[in-house]
């Protein structure tokens, strides 16, 4: 037994995604609270300037002023670097440096599962870090695949797409979409739910950091 789990530890892991395979990032930003309306100015314009993504949507999380995350899909990863190096992109970061309490956390990362692109409303939006210890990697990524196809298109559900984060393959970013708080406390609760949190439990690095947001319009 002792040998198998050793052997178990010693399996390699799968590399981590070319930069070419990452065209999404998940981006954290943290102002000072009484900078906030600054900020959501500064975001919503950056925003509206934005050429050649695939998606650049801004979201601020619920109960918590100044806390933001930008989820971007790109048509490869090349684009998504250009448009940082932009002088729009460069202005941007500039401006909002003195907003800032904590530095831009930026995460390119690449698919795992997506669902197709809905101009469906949706009225609650959710951003989930889950932290899978290395030899419980290539496991904690099956069981967020499967999450994230059994939830799609559930009673209520938007959108459901599992990412992997490109520089560490055992950190995965999971974003929702649901018509209403209520149909997302619904999936919460539900088997498929429930047997996930289960079966990562054992297998997390830190804390499940599930995150409630708004869609800035």
């Amino acid at each position: 037994m002792l040998a198998a789990e050793a052997a178990a530890q010693t399996t390699p892991a799968a590399p981590a995604p070319t930069p070419t395979e990452a065209p999404f990032a998940i981006t954290y930003i943290e102002v000072e609270r009484g900078k906030a309306d600054a900020a959501r100015r500064l975001l919503m314009r950056y925003r509206d300037g934005i050429k050649g993504a695939v998606e650049f949507a801004v979201f601020e999380q619920n109960g918590r002023p100044g806390h933001f995350a930008i989820v971007e899909q790109w048509p490869g990863a090349k684009a998504r670097e250009d448009n940082a190096a932009s002088a729009a992109g460069q202005e941007f970061r500039a401006n909002l440096g003195p907003l800032l309490v904590a530095p831009l956390d930026e995460r390119p990362h690449a698919a795992l599962s997506t669902g197709p692109k809905t101009t469906t409303a949706a009225g609650l939006y959710v951003v989930t870090h889950v932290d899978f210890v290395p030899t419980k990697r290539e496991e904690g990524t099956a069981e967020t695949r499967k999450l994230a196809e059994a939830s799609r298109g559930t009673p209520g559900n938007v959108r459901f797409d599992a990412l992997v984060q490109a520089s560490r393959p055992n950190h995965l970013t999971l974003v929702e979409a649901w018509g209403n708080a209520s149909n997302q406390e619904t999936h919460s609760a539900a088997p498929a739910t429930r047997s996930f949190r289960t079966a990562i439990g054992p297998m997390s690095g830190s804390l499940y950091d599930e995150r409630l947001y708004t869609l800035l319009k």
